[in-house]
């Protein structure tokens, strides 16, 4: 399996597809090709991921060239996105804006993967290639691969899709939904939830129900009678984690959050026990900004 690229006149009969494959292993060896094909090198996105009855995912929704391995990860992130808002549905607990949110959320993160990662990795990699040809200055292409490698891949530390600009989340003013999110382990809404551990020893990811989970941290007591309330009253499914602050779990930064069956945080907070009906409502879709 391999790519490259080839002049747009390109044909079977007129370029010699063998050379590349040893251009590209560096020797010469036996081969046989057993498929030929050409494709264009291109980006496609929905312009929403529903259709009324329709909801679009993975590579329907979105397409992009072979680059970076994000289009698996995209897929993957589609579907556990989709699929607890239809279950949501399907049990009745749903509000209206829930199964829109879908296309609210993932939407904006494709478009700002296929821009700032896999778009700018193909125009860095372009413009390096045509400063530094190895067939040209042998030395200097691989004194400036070198100085690259060093400098790593700063798109790990960036890529981290987010739902800010979620309707169905807690997110801050003019907050919006993006591929980078970075890494940090307070809990903030519209990002995934860090991983820490409970005093029992257990990741509080073992502890997180199927569906919404409401994890209290020293929190005062009223908090998760009112939000067990709010819940019966909404007809939507929650569990209830209780612990301390301390033994790792100050870093989440605050005494309450509100965390979906994705692993993102909805709302996180000191409290919230006067409003908890308006925060689980809204993040099970009950919209009320």
């Amino acid at each position: 399996f391999f790519h490259a690229p080839v002049p747009d006149d390109a044909t079977e009969d007129n370029l010699d597809f063998t050379s590349l494959l040893w251009q590209a292993a560096g020797a010469e060896f036996a081969v046989q090709l057993e498929y030929l094909g050409f494709w264009d090198l291109r980006f496609a996105i929905a312009n929403n991921y529903r259709k009324g009855r329709v909801f679009l995912a993975g590579d329907s929704a979105h397409s992009h060239p072979p680059y970076g391995g994000y289009g698996i990860n995209t897929g993957f992130e589609d579907a556990r996105n989709l699929g607890w808002k239809l279950a949501a549905q399907l049990q009745g607990w749903a509000g209206p804006a829930l199964l829109n949110s879908y296309s609210a959320e993932r939407q904006p993160v494709f478009a700002a993967t296929a821009k700032d990662y896999i778009a700018r990795l193909i125009d860095e990699d372009r413009t390096f290639l045509a400063a530094h040809d190895p067939l040209r200055d042998r030395a200097g292409f691989e004194s400036a691969w070198n100085q690259r490698a060093k400098a790593g891949n700063l798109d790990v530390l960036r890529f981290a899709p987010q739902y800010e600009g979620s309707p169905i989340v807690f997110g801050p003013a003019g907050g919006r939904s993006h591929a980078s999110g970075g890494h940090d382990s307070k809990a903030r809404a519209g990002h995934h939830l860090c991983p820490q551990p409970l005093a029992d020893g257990r990741n509080l990811y073992d502890a997180l129900g199927d569906w919404f989970t409401l994890v209290t941290l020293d929190a005062p007591p009223e908090v998760a009678p009112a939000f067990r309330a709010a819940a019966q009253r909404l007809g939507v499914p929650l569990r209830v984690v209780d612990g301390s602050r301390s033994g790792g779990r100050e870093a989440y930064g605050c005494s309450c959050l509100l965390v979906r069956p994705d692993q993102f945080v909805a709302w996180a907070g000191e409290s919230g026990a006067e409003g908890a009906e308006g925060i689980l409502g809204r993040a099970a879709g009950h919209v009320r900004r």
